[in-house]
């Protein structure tokens, strides 16, 4: 039985300067803010918070970096996971940054918060400590996995509620835009052997396909309908003939993404 996805236009939210000032003020940036048709930006030479309005490249996406806070050093206690995910979901809600509706389908999106350590050697002994709490999205739609560049969450803190970096790419609402055939993953991952076996070189590498998943990936804006279409990642691993049949060493890797409709 022939399956069918649908793709949706994304559409993002325009932000003015009045709502873009508090978010400013809240990452302790009290500066000028400068304006384009394209983004608003807020920095003081060490610290940058920036949003990409509707028709730049990476529109909807809300960036922020802090420059005085080196993000991988040890500290003697990081902000606990439970507030830091508070603090997030407050500061994407208060700015009415977070995914809207879906017409006609079902968005299953929520923040997940995990804290980092490290190994650190001071010349005696190894120890690990904690660097970092992080957070991270997760998003479904339809039951499919959303990522890309303007579909995700990435906030790291380090010891109080101030993160000192934020990447949060996300729409206002998803329409809509048509209806396709799905392609499956048997006809994709022989598509895949085939152009694998095309680009052998004189036998010299051995290539095999290791994973396959069906995303909807969420690019850069290029012009005319902004969609949110689906797309098989097809992992590959190289491996060198001459140790085929000895202890097994994971060989290089790469990504070929391939449209999952027509």
């Amino acid at each position: 039985m022939t399956r069918s996805i649908v793709l949706y236009r994304r559409h993002t939210k325009r932000l003015d300067a009045r709502r873009f000032a508090p978010l400013a003020e809240r990452l302790g940036l009290d500066v000028k803010l400068e304006r384009s048709d394209d983004a608003l930006i807020a920095h003081d030479g060490t610290r940058a918070l920036a949003y990409a309005q509707p028709c730049a490249s990476f529109a909807g996406l809300l960036f922020y970096a802090d420059q005085t806070v080196a993000w991988a050093e040890p500290v003697k206690r990081v902000l606990p996971a439970t507030r830091a995910r508070k603090w997030a979901e407050a500061f994407l809600g208060e700015a009415e940054l977070l995914p809207g509706e879906v017409e006609g389908g079902e968005l299953d999106f929520e923040l997940a918060a995990e804290e980092t350590e490290a190994v650190v050697f001071d010349g005696k002994e190894r120890r690990r400590e904690s660097i970092k709490t992080d957070i991270v999205s997760r998003i479904a739609l339809n039951g499919v996995e959303v990522t890309g560049p303007r579909a995700k969450v990435r906030m790291t803190f380090k010891t109080d509620e101030r993160p000192v970096f934020i990447h949060a790419g996300l729409w206002e609402k998803l329409s809509r835009y048509d209806e396709r055939e799905l392609v499956s993953e048997h006809e994709v991952a022989g598509a895949i052997r085939e152009r694998l076996e095309d680009r052998k070189d004189c036998g010299s590498r051995l290539s095999t396909l290791v994973d396959l998943r069906l995303l909807y990936w969420a690019d850069e804006f290029k012009g005319g309908p902004d969609l949110l279409a689906p797309w098989y990642f097809a992992e590959i691993e190289h491996s060198d003939p001459r140790y085929a049949g000895k202890e097994p060493i994971q060989g290089p890797r790469q990504v070929l993404r391939l449209p999952a409709f027509r």
